[in-house]
């Protein structure tokens, strides 16, 4: 037991602690008996801050422009060829389309010209060096060639060149797939008819022809 001696507003009082367990105390004051009971302090609670509130993000218009060629470690694959050998072209003419890292990108002439050759192929890479689409100043109009189309292999029959397979320099077997055109919902072969080398492309792919116009030439 302990015994403490208080003086409160000039009063004495004789406090005996006797007994405190699980918040409850027996107390004797001046020879009187109490029973006091401690309040539990209860435990303070910190509110959850607020959550931040969403911003919304306003997203960027692609730029306009030239557009560029795809970065990245991976090849630029040819899709799609807009031009023909001998083809007469303007400034941002679309030449040809190729794909690299799943994204596509258009490459438009850089000036007016006739194309004079053509380095790639539909589903090859685009070349580490040299030029894709070699171009000459336009001093003729895309019907004027410097050579004859009299020897070209001519279409079957009327529809819509599909594929190219054999781009400008390739050399090729008789009976060798050249190119694809459509005819009719058809998927038609096209073979060269001699052994040789493809001198000139003539026709674009997704380009419409007649029967008996002039495809390639093989020399």
């Amino acid at each position: 037991m302990k015994a403490f001696k208080f003086n409160i507003e000039g009063k004495s009082y004789d406090v005996a602690i006797e007994n405190a367990k699980n918040g409850v105390v027996d107390i004797q004051v001046n020879g009187k008996n109490f029973t006091v009971e401690i309040e539990k302090e209860k435990p303070k609670v910190t509110p959850p801050a607020p959550a931040p509130r969403p911003q919304l993000i306003e997203p960027k218009a692609p730029s306009a422009g030239k557009p560029t060629i795809p970065s990245g470690d991976q090849p630029h694959t040819i899709m799609k060829i807009y031009v023909t050998s001998g083809q007469e072209v303007k400034k941002g003419d679309k030449l040809f389309t190729m794909e690299s890292d799943g994204k596509e990108c258009d490459i438009t002439a850089d000036k007016d010209g006739i194309v004079e050759k053509i380095n790639v192929a539909v589903g090859k890479h685009l070349p580490s060096e040299g030029t894709s689409i070699e171009m000459k100043a336009s001093g003729k109009t895309s019907s004027s060639h410097n050579f004859s189309t009299e020897n070209a292999t001519p279409a079957p029959l009327p529809g819509t060149i599909v594929q190219i397979m054999k781009p400008e320099g390739s050399p090729v077997q008789a009976g060798e797939l050249v190119l694809t055109m459509d005819s009719m919902k058809m998927v038609n072969n096209v073979v060269a008819d001699k052994s040789g080398t493809i001198t000139h492309i003539l026709v674009a792919e997704r380009q419409a022809v007649l029967e008996g116009d002039p495809l390639f030439i093989i020399e």
